[in-house]
């Protein structure tokens, strides 16, 4: 049972940062850098996973972890793409962008 808990909240880990990728970069930037936006987006994916899986033990506990591992996403998306904040700090990631792919 906890094999599968683990798994699946590996699974969407992965479909959470494939989420935050496949935005445009001014909109990533813009919602890694809004806690607001980010405490939505890990708020949605919760509820989400908690309709899909209610009802059984080891779904409500998957989308429980899958919540925790959700921060742990974010965080390193910010890492990965960075961020901006208040519209004009820019905060590089590993990955760069010029001014034009931001504005």
């Amino acid at each position: 049972m906890l094999a599968e808990v683990i798994a699946f909240a590996l699974v969407m880990s992965a479909f959470e940062f494939v989420l935050v990728s496949m935005l445009t970069p001014r909109l990533r930037l813009r919602m890694l850098g809004n806690e607001a936006a980010k405490m939505c987006f890990h708020l949605g994916m919760l509820l989400i996973n908690l309709w899909v899986h209610w009802g059984t033990v080891v779904g409500t506990m998957s989308a429980t972890l899958s919540f925790i591992t959700s921060m742990a996403v974010i965080w390193l998306a910010c890492k990965v793409f960075g961020h901006l904040e208040a519209g004009r700090y820019y905060h590089v990631g590993w990955i760069k962008y010029s001014v034009g792919e931001i504005k």
